[in-house]
């Protein structure tokens, strides 16, 4: 099966299929992203260990959306961009209910896409990594990372903030982070940009310069 984004257009039709209640529009839509969005989560996770359960989680989340496909809101994202979103945020859940249910970090590398639960080891080294000249006088890295956790409420620039940390370039990846591959490149530059910019602005108050 082909692993590359499908035209916009086919997901538009095959999705207005599935709002229109056909019978067979459910399982097309299913057939036609499923492989895409696997590889899409295997660019944007490439330390993630477990590639069946990388796979499994995607097969669920598009059962779910497929269920109750009226919570996409148009208006927001594509629906590219809100499927891939969706299978990313169950991914992280699952990565964060794995964690508490063992009381261990699972073997995913947490600075580069996530921020464990109370783990002031992972918290330093995303800081280290952010902030490399080191934190200004009286800024200390656990204040920083509540301020950030507090501040920083939208998935799309959480995952923007630690692709940061990982040092990642592409415009791409970020563009995937904030659920925009559907926009034309020179559009995604544009809003990439303006979260990065926001994200340096919110640091700053803290005289915190991101590299």
């Amino acid at each position: 099966m082909p692993t590359s984004r499908p035209p916009i257009e086919q997901i538009t039709h095959t999705f207005q299929r599935l709002l229109a209640g056909e019978p067979d529009a459910s399982a097309d839509l299913i057939e036609l992203l499923l492989e895409p969005l696997i590889a899409e989560l295997r660019r944007s996770f490439p330390q993630f260990p477990d590639r069946d359960l990388l796979s499994d989680v995607v097969t669920d989340s598009l059962l779910k959306f497929v269920q109750d496909p009226a919570r996409y809101n148009a208006d927001k994202r594509g629906l590219w961009g809100f499927l891939t979103m969706d299978a990313r945020g169950d991914l992280l859940n699952l990565l964060r209910a794995e964690r508490r249910r063992h009381g261990r970090e699972i073997r995913f590398d947490p600075v580069a896409h996530d921020l464990p639960d109370g783990n002031s080891d992972i918290e330093e080294a995303i800081v280290r990594k952010l902030v490399p000249a080191g934190l200004p006088d009286g800024v200390e890295s656990e204040a920083l990372m509540q301020q950030l956790r507090t501040e920083v409420s939208d998935e799309g620039d959480w995952h923007v903030l630690m692709l940061m940390a990982q040092g990642e370039k592409a415009t791409a990846v970020f563009a995937s982070a904030l659920g925009i591959l559907d926009r034309p490149f020179v559009e995604q530059q544009k809003l990439v940009k303006r979260a990065k910019d926001r994200l340096r602005v919110r640091l700053k108050r803290w005289g915190v310069e991101i590299s």
